[in-house]
């Protein structure tokens, strides 16, 4: 069923606190009742805001007039609530995605600051004639849309500017690839060369959970530039934390975790004493390598590209910190921190020719 993203967050809310309220007497009058409540009564409101405004839609785009005007904030409202709720395909996990974007022009909008039903119909009938003569043209197979922003220009004003409707556009799966490439027995300690966790006698490999996996985010040349020498340039390093906690070394902290819910964070850190160092088994460094991959090595991923440079993503360092007592957690001292970095380098490559044809190597980007 294609439902607002809005919308279908307040439903879950609302089916949470159903259940809180059916554990509580009946006679019983708790703050989570009236949370519950609430969330009922905003999710039934707005479900009947979509219901109302579908069935002013079907009347005015069957011939029948109405006298019903309605304010340009209501109407945003409106047509976003219903044009997320026909349209959106945010259900769908996405492969890949891009940001596209489409203008309808503004209504029109009478002395008072009002727009008639013709017009609010007509104008969302402008959006789906919009979207779909967008996606008509789309030859790159990312033929799903979702999660629609409508912008209206100044909210309550007659100006002429259009109204600007951006969102994601994507390749659509029935589950987003999940690679493994740590088998079992590939069991770590986190960090600082521990090796691999319980393995007894002197034969433990010197490495670590950030180790193993900043060997498959080293940068290699692809099949078409195998073998050829190459230049990099223009860098620019970033070092990314889960943790947001202040620290002069850190320059970024990304928190949306946008792959799987097999981790706490898309990077790991553990905060507080351990009595042995954590190990993180073979599942869980999968986890890691996934997430860690889509948020940098596709395009269109969050941090593909530099901050500052904008520069494309070259290649991955994870590395590991143990700090005791001198950082703030929170505004509350921590004693204990164990944390991973990825540390990336973004900028150029600059592959050179060795063929040599005229005497001098060529250079190819």
């Amino acid at each position: 069923m294609k439902k607002s993203f809005k919308l279908a967050a307040l439903l879950v809310a609302a089916a949470i606190s159903v259940a809180v309220v059916s554990c509580q007497k009946d006679n019983e009058t708790t703050e989570e009742n009236v949370v519950a409540k609430s969330a009922n009564n905003e999710s039934k409101e707005l479900l009947n805001r979509i219901y109302a405004f579908q069935e002013l839609k079907d009347n005015v785009n069957s011939g029948k007039r109405s006298g019903e005007s309605m304010t340009l904030e209501e109407l945003r409202d409106d047509i976003d609530l219903t044009f997320n709720y026909e349209h959106s395909q945010h259900a769908v996990p996405f492969a890949n995605a891009t940001l596209d974007t489409f203008y309808v022009s503004m209504p029109k909008v009478d002395v008072s600051g009002n727009v008639s039903a013709t017009e609010a119909v007509a104008t969302y009938n402008a959006f789906e004639a919009e979207l779909e003569s967008l996606m008509a043209l789309v030859d790159d197979d990312m033929n799903l849309a979702k999660n629609f922003s409508i912008r209206f220009p100044e909210t309550g004003t007659r100006s002429g500017n259009d109204i600007e409707v951006v969102f994601a556009r994507g390749i659509g799966t029935e589950k987003i690839p999940f690679y493994e490439p740590f088998e079992e027995g590939d069991d770590y300690y986190w960090g600082m060369g521990l090796g691999l966790c319980d393995v007894e006698g002197p034969f433990n490999v010197s490495t670590d959970a950030a180790q193993e996996l900043s060997k498959l985010f080293k940068f290699t040349p692809d099949e078409e530039h195998e073998g050829m020498t190459y230049l990099l340039y223009r860098l620019e390093y970033v070092k990314y934390s889960a943790l947001d906690y202040y620290d002069a070394y850190n320059d970024h902290v990304y928190f949306e975790d946008t792959v799987v819910p097999c981790a706490d964070s898309w990077l790991f850190y553990k905060v507080g004493k351990c009595e042995e160092e954590p190990c993180i088994h073979h599942d869980e460094m999968n986890c890691y390598y996934n997430k860690i991959y889509q948020n940098f090595i596709p395009v269109t991923a969050p941090l593909h590209f530099g901050p500052t440079t904008n520069a494309p993503y070259i290649e991955c360092l994870i590395d590991d910190e143990y700090t005791m007592g001198v950082l703030t957690l929170g505004g509350q001292p921590s004693q204990e921190l164990r944390i991973h970095f990825a540390c990336a380098s973004y900028g150029n490559v600059l592959y050179i020719d060795s063929s040599e044809e005229d005497g001098n190597n060529t250079p190819v980007n």
